[in-house]
């Protein structure tokens, strides 16, 4: 599975408004869901945030990949979102987030959801990758990074 398949321009925001981890997170499913790709707004909603209370998906250097099995969503649902300014988001070193990686998936179809997060987890090993993230200009230039970076 290429990144740059699943992560699609229109599902990729560069200038999203900062606020606060909950109210981000509504933020970001509310987009999802304006571009039709939530069929349950409200249960994707409870479920993501049920999640991050169980532990934070924010993994350390300024990111945070938020997740959830979810029956709110039809397919296996990503998207790419890098805030306006720094968020606390509760973050495994203690460090505001700033690019947060969201995946949906239906509860019955958990093995593409597990394979998107193994490969993303893979990549934000690497410091170049983060940092054309955080420096891409446009959704078209995070396709690229996810092109040279993820479709390997």
């Amino acid at each position: 599975m290429k990144l740059s398949d699943l992560f699609t321009k229109e599902n990729i925001v560069v200038d999203l408004p900062l606020s606060g981890k909950e109210d981000l997170l509504k933020a970001i499913i509310g987009d999802l869901d304006s571009k039709g790709h939530i069929a349950d707004v409200e249960l994707v909603t409870s479920d993501v945030i049920e999640r991050e209370k169980v532990m934070s998906t924010g993994i350390g250097n300024g990111i945070a990949i938020p997740h959830a099995y979810t029956d709110g969503v039809k397919e296996l649902v990503a998207g790419f979102y890098r805030s306006a300014g720094e968020v606390d988001f509760d973050a495994i070193d203690n460090k505001a987030v700033t690019l947060f990686f969201i995946i949906l998936g239906p509860k019955e179809s958990r093995r593409n959801h597990i394979k998107v997060l193994a490969k993303i987890s893979r990549l934000l090993n690497h410091v170049d990758f983060r940092e054309d993230l955080r420096t891409a200009a446009d959704a078209e230039a995070v396709i690229d990074v996810f092109k040279r970076f993820g479709d390997r």
